[in-house]
């Protein structure tokens, strides 16, 4: 017994010693970690507002407290004591997350963006903090919303990363433009609060069909009927609940697969559609279960929307050139995967019923599996 106490008094003061240690660290680091933090955003104030050879911070002005991006600070851009305009540090989501300067001048014109963290993908989202990409917001007018694809051109590959950092930008010089305006005769912009991203959600089986399936002008309405002796079937660990034949003017013009696999937490569910020359038409997310901003966000459009277009004999492996999300590799893998086999199951039944016959060892195909660190 007495052994037991004084191991477990020993163990108190390593315990104390560390927790102290760790205390003196941080205060002794704290101060020059946010220092470093704030040379940082003095440089980078200057690089996004060359004109300006100050900033000053601002404490009070007009949020959106429905968005999720984070305005962190404003400041005033000016040149001899005369506001020429401002700088705002904003912290949102894109493929991962990041921190940015934007500068607005008083004519609602963007005068740079600059990001002092982002971590997105290697090879992929990181190519936003080139400045190819920077460059294509300078000069822009930001009276209205802008829009990726129309006011600029977004990364090739990395389109969730182009819609967070829009989304950022947007809220960012919204906030400065409405205090500029407000408060040093700034020009003044559309006035609503550009849309806060929406929280992604699952389908339920009529929305997930109304998108694969969307009715078409001069044609009848696509029904759909279920196809007999589908149900519960398993395929390389996916089971195969359900499959629906897809008609329109008499005939078929789509298979959908509903099939359920492995996730990170849980399983995932998904409804994929594939046309009758074995092109995967779509893929619908109908239950995920995942850790929140991370394997979540699999639900999101510009994930799933990257399967749309492939070949049901296409391999949909995260190794070779799939986009997954960032620290989500296991959820990207699986509902990849998912997608895959029900593809290939969907294209069989497609050529059951008159569509493109299969190629020659469709049959043996690549998955992900599980075997990856999250």
């Amino acid at each position: 017994m007495k052994n037991i106490l004084k191991l477990g008094f020993t163990l108190a003061a390593y315990a104390t010693v560390a927790c102290v240690s760790l205390a003196f660290v941080y205060n002794v680091t704290a101060p020059a970690i946010e220092r470093v933090k704030q040379e940082k955003a003095g440089a980078g104030m200057k690089i996004v507002f060359e004109q300006a050879d100050s900033f000053v911070p601002v404490q009070n002005f007009e949020r959106d407290s429905a968005n999720p991006i984070a305005i962190n600070a404003l400041y005033t851009a000016e040149k001899g004591g005369k506001v020429l305009g401002a700088v705002v540090e904003a912290a949102g989501p894109t493929y991962d997350k990041a921190t940015m300067l934007i500068g607005l001048d008083l004519n609602r014109t963007i005068t740079g963006i600059q990001f002092l963290s982002l971590t997105d993908t290697p090879g992929f989202g990181q190519r936003a903090n080139e400045p190819e990409f920077l460059n294509r917001f300078k000069n822009l007018n930001a009276e209205k919303t802008l829009e990726a694809g129309k006011d600029f051109d977004g990364l090739s590959g990395a389109t969730i990363t182009t819609k967070g950092v829009t989304n950022i930008v947007n809220y960012a010089v919204w906030v400065a433009g409405n205090y500029l305006a407000a408060n040093h005769g700034g020009k003044a912009g559309s006035g609503a609060a550009p849309a806060a991203p929406k929280k992604a959600a699952a389908f339920d089986f009529e929305s997930a069909f109304a998108e694969l399936f969307p009715a078409k002008e001069g044609s009848s309405a696509p029904s759909y009927t279920e196809i007999p002796g589908m149900q519960a079937k398993t395929v390389h660990k996916i089971r195969i609940d359900n499959m629906w034949s897809v008609s329109s003017d008499g005939k078929t013009i789509g298979i959908m697969a509903a099939a359920t696999g492995a996730s990170y937490h849980g399983t995932a569910s998904v409804l994929t559609a594939v046309d009758m020359e074995r092109n995967i038409i779509g893929a619908r997310i109908t239950d995920l279960n995942d850790t929140p901003n991370i394997g979540q966000r699999a639900l999101e459009e510009d994930f799933y929307n990257q399967f749309a277009g492939k070949s049901a004999d296409a391999n949909l492996l995260v190794k070779d050139g799939l986009d997954a999300l960032s620290g989500a590799t296991i959820t990207s893998a699986s509902i990849a995967d998912i997608v895959k086999v029900s593809a290939v199951e969907a294209a069989s039944q497609a050529a059951a019923r008159g569509g493109k016959a299969a190629p020659a060892g469709s049959g043996e195909y690549a998955l992900n599996g599980l075997q990856m660190e999250e």
